[in-house]
């Protein structure tokens, strides 16, 4: 078989725009998956265990500031008095 007909200046313009347009749909279907990929990747990073375990100190040191806080500026605390509860009804 004589490849001659692939070479032939004739086709080069079939054979450029099926490249092209192969690429060009390939492009088209990968890249909103690269993205999606990308975006659960940093996603996946958020629920390693060292930053779970740093987001877990975080919420520990938040809640133990924010009692102290609370206990700081409610004078019944201070007192060692319970602090008047709203009614139910």
């Amino acid at each position: 078989m004589d490849a001659s007909p692939l070479f032939d200046p004739e086709y080069l313009p079939i054979i450029a725009g099926t490249l092209v347009g192969f690429a060009l749909l390939a492009a088209l279907l990968l890249v909103p998956i690269w993205r999606f990929l990308d975006r659960e990747e940093e996603v996946a990073e958020e629920w390693t265990p060292e930053a779970v375990a740093e987001r877990v100190r975080e919420q520990q040191e938040g809640s133990s500031d924010a009692t102290e806080t609370a206990e700081e500026s409610d004078p019944s605390a201070k007192q060692g008095e319970a602090a008047p509860r709203p009614s139910g009804s």
